[in-house]
Order: structure tokens, then sequence, then C-alpha cells
């Protein structure tokens, strides 16, 4: 019930992306000048696109990798050489699935279709490798690598390969949902390569939950940005029993986080955040991310002690965790009531 919960809510993030390539690629269209290959005419965007497009260069990769294992070899007592072998085998099991879904699936890239629609049709001409992105998934990989062997910067990894897939986005490279396919393959790959080969299902499974509780919210974050709220009675309602729950689970996160009760169970301490996510996910009003909160909510009631946590090897580790959970809540917030709908799509 995990999986198939975990599986049927990254289907609702896919289906809510798709109902987005289009108007995002048609934005990005009035805005990107017609000569030189196409210059994006909003300095920040512009910005964002040269800079992740470095970043996500596969010589950009593998030179972390390979100072990495520079590192490992001068100073043998790190963990440099196991981590840069690690991002080694990420980087080349994530080149191989992105190639062939790429090629199989053949969707054609926002140039050629800006309106998003495509009929699966395997290709190898140029222009129709946009499913899943390339730089998308290299980058997670990883970042995802990264996470697990230096727990305490795995928010900055992972901030770095999602500004290199809204680079991809705003360059017109991709559409929104091709970056979704790089960072589930891409959190695959690294979580498989982290971990020993003999537990390459568990492994999955876990890189599924990281992928999911990401890229549900990143939908959420994207919709609430993109599509206005419509001023009807039950919007309302959804708005304040959503801002009610979110209320009720903060206040339950800090009395789990302050109690002198240290056999509280992983259910009792994951309840309070499902609060806030479905609370956070009712002011959205949208059904499409409320669907999609609800079936990772539900994944994660049935893994329940078994779900999959990071290694934690610092008594930081933990206040850092609460840190990146308060400001994911304080931004999906700030931009649920202060900068809804302010993408012209």
């Amino acid at each position: 019930m995990s999986l198939a919960s975990l599986c049927a809510a990254l289907a609702c993030v896919f289906w809510g992306l798709r109902q987005l390539d289009g108007p995002t690629a048609r934005y990005l269209r009035t805005i990107t000048t017609p000569e030189g290959g196409g210059t994006l005419t909003v300095p920040w965007m512009a910005f964002i696109s040269h800079a992740g497009n470095w970043m996500g260069d596969g010589r950009q990769l593998l030179i972390v990798s390979a100072i990495l294992l520079a590192v490992g070899w001068m100073l043998p007592a790190s963990r440099g050489i196991a981590t840069g072998i690690q991002t080694l085998w990420a980087h080349g099991l994530a080149t191989v699935l992105v190639h062939t879904v790429k090629h199989l699936v053949g969707r054609p890239r926002p140039k050629f279709s800006t309106s998003g629609e495509w009929s699966i049709a395997p290709s190898l001409a140029s222009g129709f490798d946009s499913f899943p992105s390339g730089h998308t998934t290299a980058t997670f990989a990883l970042a995802t690598v990264l996470s697990r062997r230096f727990p305490l910067l795995s928010a900055l990894f992972m901030g770095i390969a999602a500004f290199v897939a809204l680079s991809r986005v705003l360059r017109g490279s991709h559409f929104p949902s091709d970056v979704f396919g790089g960072w589930v393959l891409g959190t695959v790959s690294g979580m498989v390569a982290a971990n020993p080969w003999k537990d390459w299902i568990r492994s999955v499974e876990s890189a599924l939950y990281y992928a999911a509780v990401g890229t549900v919210w990143s939908l959420a974050l994207f919709w609430a940005l993109a599509v206005p709220v419509e001023a009807r009675p039950e919007g309302l309602i959804l708005t304040g029993v959503g801002a009610l729950l979110v209320l009720v689970g903060l206040l339950s996160r800090i009395r789990v986080r302050w109690s002198s009760n240290t056999a509280a169970t992983t259910r009792s301490a994951q309840g309070p955040i499902m609060a806030m996510a479905l609370g956070l996910s009712l002011m959205s009003t949208a059904p499409i991310v409320m669907a999609a909160v609800g079936l990772l909510c539900v994944a994660l009631w049935f893994r329940g002690d078994q779900a999959p946590s990071v290694v934690e090897e610092s008594y930081w580790v933990p206040v850092v965790r609460e840190c990146e959970l308060a400001g994911a809540a304080l931004l999906s917030l700030v931009i649920l009531v202060a900068f809804r709908g302010v993408l012209p799509l």
C-alpha cells in the first residue's frame, strides 16, 4: 500500500505538471528574443538559465567526483574515495537510464512543440529527446549521493539540483514534466549507487519516497504561483480549514519535540508533519495538489516506523532538519498568501 500510494502521488505530480507544460513554454517564448538562439529578456531568469546550465553540465559533475577522489587520496581517513566512486556510479547509471528513456519516449523539445502534447514514439532524431532532462537526472543523482554521505548539507545539495532543474525549464530546453522525470530517475540512480547493490529494491523504494516528497512540494508551489485562486465560498472554507490544520500541526510538532518522552514513535513524529502538509494543500484549493499530498501522507502512514531516514552522524542533524521543515512551511505560506498566481501563465 505504501509503494502504491507513492506511485499514485508521483502520477498526480506528473499529471499536474503536464497541465502546465504548454502554458510555461508559450510564456517563455514571449520573453525570449529570437536572435542568436534566443535570450531571456528577464535578467534573473537569464542568470538562472546560464548558471544552471553550466552547473549541470556533465564535465562539471565529473570534476566534483575527481575532487572527491583527490581529497580521499590525500586524506585516507576521509570518505572522499568512497563518495567519489559512488558519485561516478550514480552518474553512469543516470546516463544509461536517461538516454534509454529519452529515445524510447521520443518527446519533442519545447522549440518543436509549445503545446507540450506528444505521443510516445521511439526516436533517435535530434530534438526528440526532451523527456527526461539529462542535466536534471545527473545532478540529482550526485546530490542524492552527497546528501547521504553528508546529511548536514543535504538541503544545499538538493537546492543546487533544483536550481539546475529550474534552469532547464527557463532555458527552453525542457518542459516542467521533463525535469520531474529527471528528478525521479536521478534520485533512484543516486540512492542505488549510495547503498549496497544487494539492497537495490529497498533503495529504489526509498528513492521514490524522497522523490515524491520533493516533487509533490514543488508541484504545490509551482501550481500556487501559476494558478490564481478563485473567489468562491468553498475556496474560503478550504483555506480556513487548511490554516487551522497548519496551526494544529505546528503546535503538535513543538509539543513532540519538547516532550521529555524519548519513546516517541515515528508515527507520532510524522502526524504533525502530515497535518501541516494537508493543511497547506487545502489552502492551495487545487484538487490535484490535495490528491498528491493526500496520497503521500497515506504512503507515510503505511510505512510507519519503516520510513527511511538519513543516517544521523551529528547532534546537529535533527536541528538542521527542523530548520528545513520550518523553512519549507514558511515559504509555502508566503507563496500561498502573497504570491498566488503571480506567473502570467
